[in-house]
């Protein structure tokens, strides 16, 4: 979220719109940065969860995992998305 973003962000304010692959691999790598993030964090989280009841464990993971990969992948894609748009305010003017 935070390296497409901020190249999504230098991109609109210098007004350069990236081809399809330069757009979406920050999303990509933001996800996979959280990804690893989260893999290296599962034996602590297993080990903290062990012998717990199989609805906490559910709960804990879709707070926890699934979520955060939810608003990381969204906020990434949205400002992909803003980084190619090519739409210019001034064609939309009435005549």
């Amino acid at each position: 979220m935070i390296l497409s973003r901020a190249l999504a962000k230098h991109r609109i304010s210098s007004g350069e719109h990236p081809k399809w692959v330069a757009a979406w691999l920050p999303v990509v790598v933001d996800g996979a940065v959280l990804f690893t993030i989260l893999y290296l964090a599962f034996p602590w989280v297993t080990d903290l969860l062990d012998g717990s009841s199989l609805g906490l464990v559910f709960a804990f993971f879709f707070l926890f995992y699934f979520v955060p990969i939810q608003i990381v992948l969204i906020w990434s894609a949205l400002w992909a998305a803003k980084s190619r748009n090519t739409h210019d305010d001034n064609d939309q003017r009435p005549e």
